[in-house]
């Protein structure tokens, strides 16, 4: 019986069990993997040990009390607070912008569920996780780089082929939009920016739920909000969208 079991089989091309030990679909991420990450967490700190000892830090020279620099630049890293302290007020620019900023880089990732890109690197297929912090990461190093290579005295915009020692012109009057149409746009830009992807992407977000689908897309257009108001003050002259007695926008 034996015999012609193993016949029909064969004639059917099925394999019988070789008693081999099949490799295992997935791989225990501790000790092996969990281990190796330790492992490159410490060359890392290696590296920035050795290069804090062997590279000198670019300091500036020693404050004189009788000498007041102009431009006076914050460190590079506090550079992007000091940048957007030209376009808002120092309770937004110092506090509010940059939580909203960092917590949208931490939560954006998480807050998108899309299955596809689970257990590899996809940039396609993870696109509204990785497009918004892809964005607000480059926001962030510009923000750094404007005031460290193109602001010179008085904080004026200075290409790097111009010479400080050429004084800028006074800039124009900076205007300020009627209260009513600033809260209008701000209005109108929130709500399609909640109300579009759904219209457009209805299978996509479906299974997100609302607390999650809101969530995502305020602080995805509250980090596209910062740079509309950069750009209108750069290239606009717009001081303030809404100004009031009490805060300024």
């Amino acid at each position: 019986m034996f015999k012609v079991n193993y016949l029909r089989k064969k004639k059917k091309k099925i394999l019988l069990p070789t008693g081999k030990k099949r490799p295992p679909d997935n791989l225990p991420v501790y000790p092996g993997f969990l281990f190796k990450e330790f492992l490159v967490a410490l060359g890392c700190l290696l590296v920035l040990a050795l290069l804090g000892l062997l590279v000198e830090a670019p300091l500036d020279v020693p404050a004189n009390p009788d000498f007041t620099p102009n431009p006076a630049k914050s460190p590079w890293y506090f550079l992007g607070i000091q940048e957007l302290l030209v376009y808002f007020d120092p309770w937004l620019a110092g506090v509010v912008i940059p939580l909203l900023i960092i917590s949208g880089l931490i939560s954006i990732p998480l807050l998108d569920i899309d299955p596809k890109g689970a257990g590899h690197y996809s940039f396609r297929r993870r696109i509204w996780a990785t497009l918004p912090f892809t964005a607000g990461v480059l926001f962030l190093a510009l923000l750094t780089a404007i005031p460290a290579w193109f602001r010179g005295p008085n904080w004026d915009w200075y290409w790097p082929w111009e010479y400080w020692s050429m004084a800028k012109p006074a800039r124009l009057e900076f205007s300020s939009l009627p209260g009513w149409i600033g809260l209008s746009l701000i209005g109108i830009y929130y709500f399609l920016g909640l109300l579009l992807p759904y219209i457009l992407w209805p299978r996509r977000f479906e299974n997100w739920g609302k607390i999650r689908y809101s969530v995502y897309f305020f602080l995805v257009l509250t980090m596209g909000a910062v740079v509309i108001k950069v750009l209108l003050r750069l290239l606009l002259n717009v001081r303030y969208i809404v100004q009031t007695p009490w805060f300024n926008i």
